[in-house]
């Protein structure tokens, strides 16, 4: 019998629910999000993968903005069903349609038309992960009681963001040496084990009154319009406060021009290593690379997915980082706390400043590196990039709070998100185009210059935040609000 929980639980629900005190039923939830999460990116980056291999560049570019674009009008339909249907059913079929999608990798396993299906699935990823992702946020009321929302959905923020990163390390060992014949079929393995645990989450869900056909048709239309509303609004939010929408113009900076690094940019240009060139080194960045690699198993000739992963794991250990600078901002401004938000915007859009700096010069000089040192450098630039995007973003975030009513939050932050995954689309694109220019070296500088754009407009709206006297008086909190 585990403390905290009402039966005896095995393996990872054993796990989870001896450190947290919620009742078995949750425990599966928290469990069930996270492999959801996990299985969702592991098959996705080996898609992916696939993609860059078998189609080239361009596509892979392009796979990547057709899964963003699919993913926002599908949030618009999902959102239309949640409110009107039964949640439990929409939760299984959820997880049921990625079976289909494996399923659907079948001609690529064959070796028949392994491009075009493979994009297709792609999409559909997109599609799946869309449509889960209002369902299962407006599950934690029936599920737990009010008391218990906060641990919940800090498990299930905590367990997205483990999964997220883990699953590309996970897939590179697997895939490297077993192929994607098995990854699929390791993908096909969890799914049918997620769609058997989602059933088995209990919903204390009253008997919902669904809409008419018509109705439900009108409503959904109305979401999938309701897009470029969005759009347009998250754009006029720009001049409504002029602080805000500098702080907005500074994030889509980080969603256009740089996080599409991290998808589109990294796996080609690691990709272009030359087979064997690690083990000719002989540097001490070169040696850990090789330790690592020996010690998970991966291949040689799929080494360049070991990088990749290499890479974007300087994301997951940002946010520690992140979490240190906050608590440094939290004691420098003890003794002017109604400063406090001020000074981590400053340190947030300074560190931020610096640091796309350092990675305009590293992509510049990056091809007259060892293929050690370039890995290593970028697992350095990128970890401390995503460090100071997430010092930025929880002030941003805390100021948006305290200026805006609780009635107009909500839309705000629909109108910006969706603006944002629109510039992270137009930033693949861009990113994309610059990748198809040839010769990984005409491909880099023209990234380079891409990055270059992003440190020039990181300093003026530093200047224009700082320059903005009125525009500092709404961030600071005065005592009497």
């Amino acid at each position: 019998q585990v403390a905290g929980c009402d039966c005896n639980l095995r393996n990872t629900l054993c796990l989870v629910s001896a450190v947290m005190p919620l009742t078995r039923n949750a425990c599966k939830f928290i469990v069930a999000q996270f492999g959801s999460r996990f299985a969702n990116s592991f098959l996705t980056t080996a898609v992916r993968f696939e993609i860059l291999e078998a189609g080239g560049v361009v596509k892979f570019a392009s796979a990547q903005v057709a899964n963003q674009v699919a993913r926002v009008f599908m949030q618009q339909i999902s959102g239309v069903l949640t409110d009107n249907q039964p949640l439990k059913h929409l939760y299984v079929i959820g997880e049921a349609f990625n079976l289909i999608l494996v399923v659907a990798l079948m001609p690529v396993l064959m070796g028949i038309g392994a491009a075009e299906s493979l994009f297709l699935v792609n999409v559909g990823l997109g599609l799946t992960q869309a449509f889960s992702q209002p369902v299962s946020k407006s599950m934690p009321p029936l599920i737990v009681q009010p008391e218990d929302f906060a641990i919940v959905n800090s498990w299930d923020l905590t367990g997205d963001k483990i999964g997220r990163n883990l699953a590309p390390m996970a897939l590179t060992i697997l895939s490297s040496s077993f192929g994607f014949r098995v990854a699929a079929g390791s993908s096909l393995a969890m799914y049918v084990a997620l769609v058997a645990l989602k059933m088995s989450v209990e919903i204390s869900e009253t008997k919902k009154k669904t809409m008419a056909s018509d109705a439900t048709k009108a409503s959904v239309l109305s979401r999938l319009l309701g897009v470029f509303r969005q759009v347009k609004d998250g754009l006029l939010s720009l001049r409504n406060d002029r602080t805000i929408g500098l702080l907005i113009l500074n994030t889509l900076i980080t969603n256009m021009l740089l996080y599409p690094l991290g998808s589109v940019v990294f796996p080609v240009i690691f990709r272009a290593i030359p087979e064997g060139s690690i083990e000719l080194e002989g540097s001490i960045a070169s040696s850990f690379i090789l330790a690592l690699q020996q010690i998970v198993g991966v291949q040689k000739k799929k080494a360049w997915m070991n990088y990749v992963a290499l890479v974007s794991l300087g994301a997951a250990i940002g946010p520690f980082f992140s979490s240190a600078i906050v608590y440094g901002v939290k004691t420098v401004s003890t003794r002017y706390p109604e400063y406090e938000n001020w000074i981590g915007l400053n340190f947030g859009m300074l560190g931020q400043t610096v640091s796309v700096m350092v990675l305009a010069g590293t992509l510049l000089t990056i091809q007259s590196f060892s293929a050690g040192m370039r890995i290593f450098m970028m697992f350095l630039v990128w970890g401390a990039l995503n460090a100071f995007n997430n010092v930025f973003t929880i002030y941003f975030n805390a100021h948006t709070l305290h200026r805006l009513g609780r009635n107009e939050r909500g839309r705000f932050i629909a109108n910006i998100l969706t603006l944002f995954t629109m510039a992270n689309s137009i930033g693949s694109m861009m990113y994309g185009w610059a990748l198809a220019s040839g010769h990984v070296d005409a491909q880099v500088r023209t990234a380079s210059v891409i990055v270059s754009a992003a440190v020039v407009g990181r300093f003026l709206i530093v200047v224009g935040l700082r320059s903005d006297s009125e525009g500092r008086e709404t961030v600071l909190l005065r005592r009497s609000d």
